[in-house]
């Protein structure tokens, strides 16, 4: 169902600024929706059809996906206008990405670090971008989770992220230190406490179901939900001593779409999804995407992934000609460590959802509220096996490196 602002007239004159051709006319235009309920809390994506007539004469199909706000009244709207995750993708989308992808292909990169904006419609809050399905991008398995050939492709995209956006803010030193300044983990903010709260209270529900657990981490975990926020946001902190840039801040399995061989193979990988993109250390985005992307074994291999990323971020800010201050691998190693207090969130609250394969109500609400379908949801999450087992070997890792004492 198309928006009733969402005309032929409206698309047609989007479509002529875009193609740069007064004369396409548009024949047709219909939608599907883009994603399955559950599959994006916070927005809404249709995918709608366009049959047009170029100025030549030429009749194309095309696709396009929508993007909108989530509605006003869902739950979890007033949560996404607290932390302004709209303008700011709109932003990123109209300013920010284009120029990072400028300064890029200046360099040489060919590879696309965004999809195409054909409207980016600020009064409307919404945007039209082109549909990267023909262009044959896709998800890898979210439950799967990536190998090491995935992971990779995804440190150096993030490593041409995190650079041109070092280099975008020497160039222009006030575009990125305001709309910029919030995370998940931000002081001042509710709605996010309230989540990660209740994400962390039904994490210590499992935990407080098994007895060798319960017995030597129960009551740390207890002690850690009365500062919870305070701690996260100390992992996001930065100081004159740390690498500074650009994150992405929402980088998982489901935000990144790679192009594969015709074996099989991925061969690029292009980043989506920037409402939570924060001017904080690169390893902020290392943190989220191994704690929530990465198959076990590859995630064991954390600190030669750390190393990956960093030698690659120092090539291309080279390529790019970079002048500043740059830190050693061991400083940069330190500052990842630094902030592990992420794992201790991320990993054990919301990995479970994000590989989540059960059949409970999977509606934002349920993901943190105390009331029975949310208890319901919550519980069957952890009854993931691979979910337990990684919890097992997390959590005597965290404690042995004093995450789980109050600091």
């Amino acid at each position: 169902m198309l928006p009733i602002w969402l005309t032929e007239d409206y698309i047609q004159t989007a479509l002529r600024a875009f193609y740069k051709d007064d004369q396409l006319q548009v024949i047709k235009l219909w939608a599907k929706p883009a994603t399955e309920k559950g599959e994006n809390f916070v927005g809404v994506m249709t995918r709608i059809y366009v049959d047009f007539e170029s100025g030549d004469g030429s009749v194309k199909n095309m696709s396009y996906i929508l993007k909108q706000g989530v509605p006003s009244d869902a739950p979890q709207a007033k949560i996404f206008k607290e932390y302004d995750v709209y303008n700011r993708e709109l932003e990123m989308y109209d300013v920010v990405l284009p120029k990072m992808s400028q300064i890029l292909e200046e360099a040489g990169f060919t590879d696309k670090l965004m999809a195409k904006a054909i409207i980016v419609d600020r009064s409307r809050t919404i945007m039209i971008l082109e549909d990267l399905a023909p262009l044959r991008y896709t998800n890898a398995d979210r439950v799967k989770q990536l190998d090491l050939t995935h992971t990779k492709l995804v440190l150096d995209m993030l490593a041409k992220f995190h650079a041109a956006a070092i280099i975008l803010n020497q160039r222009e030193p006030d575009l990125l230190r305001h709309n910029y300044a919030s995370h998940f983990f931000s002081r001042g903010k509710e709605g996010y406490g309230e989540v990660f709260a209740g994400l962390f209270r039904a994490f210590i529900r499992y935990v407080k179901t098994k007895p060798d657990l319960n017995s030597r981490y129960g009551a740390k975990l207890e002690n850690i939900v009365t500062n919870l926020m305070d701690y996260a946001a100390r992992s996001v902190d930065v100081d004159e001593k740390d690498l500074q840039t650009l994150v992405h801040g929402d980088c998982w399995t489901t935000n990144v779409m790679y192009q594969y061989d015709d074996e099989g193979n991925p061969t690029t990988v292009l980043p989506i999804d920037f409402q939570f993109s924060t001017w904080t250390s690169p390893v902020v985005d290392l943190h989220y995407f191994f704690s929530t992307s990465l198959q076990t074994d590859i995630k064991e291999r954390e600190t030669e992934l750390v190393q990956y990323h960093y030698y690659a971020l120092k090539r291309t800010l080279e390529v790019l000609n970079f002048k500043g201050v740059f830190p050693s691998l061991f400083e940069y190693q330190l500052q990842f460590e630094k902030r592990r207090f992420q794992s201790v969130i991320i990993a054990n609250t919301f990995q479970p959802i994000m590989v989540y394969e059960g059949c409970e109500d999977p509606d934002f609400v349920n993901l943190y509220q105390d009331t029975p379908s949310g208890i319901k949801f919550q519980d069957s999450m952890y009854e993931n096996k691979e979910i337990q087992r990684r919890i097992e070997t997390i959590l005597p890792i965290l404690d042995a490196k004093g995450f789980l004492d109050a600091h």
